[in-house]
């Protein structure tokens, strides 16, 4: 297969093990709607260091996150205009994980909102709401569609049994991962950053759009989860599957919790979803989220300890760094809309362990882009390779 380039630190994917890298250093970046991820990460952590007061960090991340935000979306657009027909191939191949890009937007109209400037945070809470509805239904449609052709391709015989008399088991199932849970964490992006905005400037049409996408999130989020453990259970984690991505079923949850806190926050504007089961609601799916913090660490640990496992740096790190800032985010944003201490202080230190988290995977991929600069050896991720096969 030929080479391709990569952008926000993916790394090219061959055909064989390992790739010597023959390439311009001028040449675009093969960018994807799922390495948006970056945004997501990078962004969250520029509003939690804000939060704990360290405001210079917090402006430097967040010119981060911005640049990271356009650079991808130039790479994207460049590369779609050169050659329209990979645009549905790239929505296919991204599936859930390319909601990255409006909840991107999500998140850096958010942390606008601390700036006291209204126009970005209403720039980028539109681009957020019109890309996510665009994106829902083709990648439904896609969806919807692969899976009519590849049933009307088999017999009668093997549509009840599967090729050669095995048990059959929807082809949808094993593709279901962590990044589907993308697709809560844009919708419910749309309502923390419609609520936000609205709270700071005084817009009530948002509140009322910040508790219209958050019922749509938490009901994603209960179809999502029923996959997700539906996949864990009836069709077991393989070699190729990378594990990180499954922290954005926390994260999910989370961000749930900052929305439902967001457009409480807003109460005084909206009618729509009553306070009370806005805070109920909020109280479990934090209670939830929490308890699925254990089960991720352990899950990462025994994805380090198998065999062929790679270590080495690859894009669905962001997937981790984001859930992890959206945890201590959700924990004090809840303390505080519910006045409770210790839920405030939880997220407050959280800050810090986001941070750190942050660092190492930004030092990461720096490291990547030096030694695809210096057209050094890169070793692309089992998970890549498969991708990139099929």
């Amino acid at each position: 297969m030929p080479e391709t380039s990569s952008s926000a630190g993916v790394a090219p994917v061959p055909g064989n093990v390992t790739n010597r890298r023959r390439h311009s250093r001028f040449a675009l970046p093969h960018a994807q709607l799922s390495q948006f991820n970056f945004v997501l990460g990078t962004g969250i952590t520029s509003t939690a260091m804000h939060n704990v007061g360290a405001y210079a960090l917090s402006d430097v991340i967040f010119v981060l996150a911005v640049g990271g935000y356009c650079s991808l979306t130039a790479c994207v657009a460049v590369r779609w205009v050169r050659d329209p027909r990979v645009i549905l191939a790239d929505v296919r191949e991204s599936w859930f994980g390319g909601f990255a890009f409006p909840a991107g937007a999500g998140v850096i109209a958010a942390r606008s909102t601390l700036l006291d400037v209204e126009w970005p945070a209403l720039a980028f809470t539109a681009i957020a709401a019109v890309t996510w509805v665009l994106l829902v239904y083709c990648v439904i449609a896609a969806g919807i569609g692969d899976d009519a052709r590849r049933h009307s391709a088999m017999t009668g015989a093997d549509a009840d049994t599967g090729p050669a008399g095995r048990p059959w088991r929807p082809d949808g199932l094993m593709r279901v991962d962590g990044s589907w849970f993308v697709l809560v964490v844009s919708s419910q992006s749309v309502a923390v950053a419609a609520g936000a905005t609205a709270t700071a400037f005084h817009h009530p049409l948002l509140a009322e759009l910040a508790a219209i996408c958050w019922s749509v999130g938490v009901v994603q989020l209960a179809a999502m989860i029923a996959l997700g453990a539906a996949r864990l259970l009836l069709a077991p984690l393989r070699a190729v599957d990378d594990v990180a991505p499954y922290w954005v079923f926390m994260g999910a949850c989370m961000i749930s919790v900052l929305a439902g806190s967001e457009v409480l926050a807003a109460a005084g504007q909206q009618t729509f979803v009553d306070d009370a089961v806005l805070a109920s609601v909020c109280a479990v799916l934090w209670s939830f989220g929490s308890w699925l913090v254990p089960l991720l660490i352990v899950m990462m640990l025994w994805d380090w300890r198998r065999q062929d496992t790679y270590s080495g740096f690859r894009t669905s790190l962001w997937s981790m760094v984001f859930p992890i800032g959206m945890w201590g985010e959700a924990s004090r944003e809840l303390g505080e809309v519910r006045r409770v201490d210790w839920l405030i202080d939880l997220g407050t230190a959280e800050a810090w362990v986001v941070f750190t988290v942050w660092c190492a995977v930004f030092a990461g991929m720096l490291g990547w882009w030096w030694r695809w600069w210096t057209g050094r050896e890169l070793r692309p991720s089992p998970a890549d390779v498969h991708a990139h096969s099929q």
